[in-house]
């Protein structure tokens, strides 16, 4: 196990949880605090300004408008987000969390996904590798603190490199430091839309179906905002978010 997942492990464990904002909390700040990675594009990216941009960042801002706040976009390195819920810095973090034991034990998931998807191999557009064992025990990437990490070391992968996110990914593969990545499908094949010089190989090598979290013990923020996600899903609204961003309906089973 490598130095950056067992800490992240031990955090989860090491951070008590604090007193976080509830609903009312929040209406009287006037202010919702919605944490994402920022390096998870087209999910959530640099935008202009020192601004973020992406389907995560969209869905925050209509869930705050539909709570009656404003929402502050706050970037964070991904296995701190945790960390920071529990601590009450963040309010919710949209930032394409799977569901795992170790994370439910210290913060809570909204009770439906957000969006479904799976997890993929891809490599260099020309590479011969067509599955993890054809890799040779080459350098795998993945984002670190993910499932994807996870999902390797839980196999007993010998070679994992890990990143802060996907585009620092996108350069050691473009760089040769890296024989393929792991990501999600939807991830990878708008990354090859947009000019990235990949292919995904192999099947699904596991569904991905990625949650809205929050800090433990706020019933009433949890319960508005399932209120207003399910809202987003009934009037078409977090469909058109996906399509916007990923070309696609992710937002319901099967798409």
């Amino acid at each position: 196990m490598s130095k950056s997942y067992a800490w992240g492990l031990a955090l989860l464990v090491a951070v008590g949880s604090v007193a976080q904002a509830e609903l009312a909390d929040i209406k009287k700040r006037g202010e919702l605090r919605v944490v994402m990675s920022g390096e998870y594009p087209p999910f959530s990216q640099p935008g202009t300004g020192g601004t973020l941009t992406g389907f995560d960042v969209d869905v925050a801002r209509e869930i705050g408008r539909r709570l009656g706040v404003k929402v502050a976009v706050i970037k964070a390195e991904f296995p701190s987000i945790i960390a920071g819920l529990q601590a009450g810095q963040f309010d919710l973090a949209i930032a394409s969390q799977s569901k795992t034991p170790e994370r439910a034990r210290v913060i809570d998931f909204l009770n439906r996904p957000y969006y479904y998807d799976g997890f993929q191999l891809f490599v260099p557009a020309g590479s011969e590798g067509r599955s993890l064992a054809a890799l040779g025990n080459a350098p795998v990437a993945v984002a670190q603190g993910t499932v994807f990490e996870k999902f390797l070391r839980e196999r007993k992968y010998p070679n994992i490199a890990t990143y802060s996110g996907e585009q620092e990914i996108f350069l050691a593969l473009a760089a040769g430091r890296a024989a393929g990545m792991i990501t999600t499908r939807t991830v990878g094949n708008r990354a090859i839309k947009n000019g990235q010089k990949l292919q995904a190989v192999g099947p699904v090598l596991q569904q991905d179906n990625p949650y809205i979290t929050l800090g433990k013990n706020q019933p009433q923020l949890k319960a508005a905002v399932e209120k207003a996600l399910a809202g987003m899903r009934s009037d078409g609204t977090l469909k058109r978010i996906s399509v916007k961003y990923l070309g696609a309906d992710v937002s319901v089973p099967g798409k």
